[in-house]
């Protein structure tokens, strides 16, 4: 393999083994026949599965499809903390904003408790 492999991500890396794998094996002139009458019908999938019904797999196709599923190493399980990492930044910027509304909130809600406290005060002295 070339050094090129290691830039792939992981579906471009099993589609390349896939292509590898399946290399060798030609395809059948009656499949692709069958596909295409198929393909220009009213009902093209009712007339696939008609014009299909009577070929058989290929032994080799299904073995080398096999080789490539079974070659491919078993993804690992993605952490928490990789949710959490991949999350951070937009919950940090949400919580940092939430946090200026309700210190904003909390001002406006201040100033209109002392007008309300104030306007009882002068009302009182007044009738004093």
């Amino acid at each position: 393999m070339s050094d090129r492999d290691d830039d792939r991500t992981g579906p471009d890396r099993d589609l390349a083994r896939l292509a590898a794998a399946t290399a060798r094996i030609d395809a059948d002139d009656r499949f692709t026949a069958a596909v295409l009458r198929a393909a220009t019908a009213s009902d093209p999938l009712a007339r696939l599965a008609a014009a299909t019904d009577g070929l058989e797999p290929d032994a080799g196709f299904t073995e080398a499809m096999v080789r490539a599923a079974t070659a491919s190493a078993v993804p690992a399980r993605p952490a928490i903390a990789d949710g959490i990492v991949r999350s951070g930044r937009p919950a940090l910027v949400v919580t940092a904003l939430a946090a200026a509304a309700s210190v904003l909130f909390f001002l406006q809600t201040q100033r209109d408790v002392d007008s309300a406290i104030m306007a009882s005060v002068e009302a009182l002295e007044a009738s004093e």
